[in-house]
C-alpha cells in the first residue's frame, strides 16, 4: 500500500510539473457586425486566440464558402493602457500581406458608435488580394509588456478586435467587433483535477 501511494504521489507531482510547463491557454471567439450596414457576414470570421506567458497570437480567418469579401484592417482597442510592446505578421495561408503597428490611433470606421479607440492595428499592404479573403487566415503574433491575461481580457470586453470588411457586391464596406464570451477551462486545469481525483480514489482505496 506504501509502494502504491508513494507511486500515486509521484504522479500528481509530475502533473504538477506538467501544469507549470503547459501554460499555453486558447480560445475561439467570433464577431458581431457593428451596424451590420451590409451582407451579415459574421458567420465566416473568427478569432483564435493563443497565449503563453508575454506571447499571443491572434489568427483572424475569413472561412471558405461565405459571402466573397475580405478583411482590410484589423484595430485592438484596450480600455486602458496599450499591452503591445511589437505586434507583426507570423503567418498566413494564401497571399495574406499585413503590417502590425503597436502602437496607433488609426480610425476603426463605425467605431465611434461602441466607443471603440484604436490602440493597435494592423493594415494589409497593396490591393485587395493582400486582405483575408475567403478561406485564407492571418496570424498577428503580440510581444505583451507584462503577462496580462489576454483571454481574460477579451472574455470581459477589456480588449477588443475590430475588423474593416471590403469588397461587398454594393460596393461598400461593413466593421466588426468582438464581443465577450465564455471563458474554457484550460487543458492544464483539467489534468490537475483529473490527477488530484485519482490521488483521492486511491487514497480512499488504500484506507479500506
Amino acid at each position: 500500500r506504501l509502494i502504491m501511494l508513494k507511486r500515486f504521489l509521484r504522479a500528481i507531482a509530475g502533473a504538477s510539473l506538467l501544469v507549470s510547463a503547459f501554460s499555453i491557454n486558447a480560445e475561439t471567439i467570433n464577431f458581431i457586425g457593428v451596424n451590420s450596414n451590409e451582407v451579415d457576414v459574421s458567420s465566416q470570421l473568427s478569432l483564435e486566440v493563443t497565449q503563453a506567458g508575454n506571447n499571443v497570437d491572434f489568427k483572424i480567418a475569413n472561412a471558405a464558402g461565405g459571402v466573397n469579401v475580405f478583411v482590410g484592417h484589423i484595430y485592438f482597442d484596450f480600455l486602458g493602457t496599450n499591452l503591445f510592446t511589437s505586434l507583426a505578421q507570423t503567418g498566413q495561408l494564401g497571399t495574406v500581406s499585413f503590417t502590425g503597428d503597436a502602437s496607433s490611433s488609426q480610425n476603426f470606421s463605425e467605431g465611434n458608435t461602441i466607443g471603440f479607440t484604436t490602440d493597435a492595428d494592423a493594415d494589409r499592404n497593396g490591393g485587395a488580394s493582400n486582405g483575408i479573403n475567403i478561406g485564407e487566415f492571418l496570424i498577428l503574433s503580440a510581444v505583451l509588456s507584462d503577462s496580462t491575461d489576454i483571454l481574460g481580457l477579451l472574455n470581459s470586453g477589456g480588449l477588443r478586435v475590430g475588423l474593416h470588411m471590403q469588397g461587398f457586391a454594393s460596393g461598400g464596406s461593413d466593421s466588426y467587433v468582438t464581443g465577450p464570451s465564455a471563458v474554457p477551462v484550460p487543458a492544464a486545469a483539467w489534468l490537475l483535477m483529473s490527477g488530484l481525483g485519482l490521488f483521492g480514489v486511491a487514497r480512499r482505496r488504500l484506507n479500506k
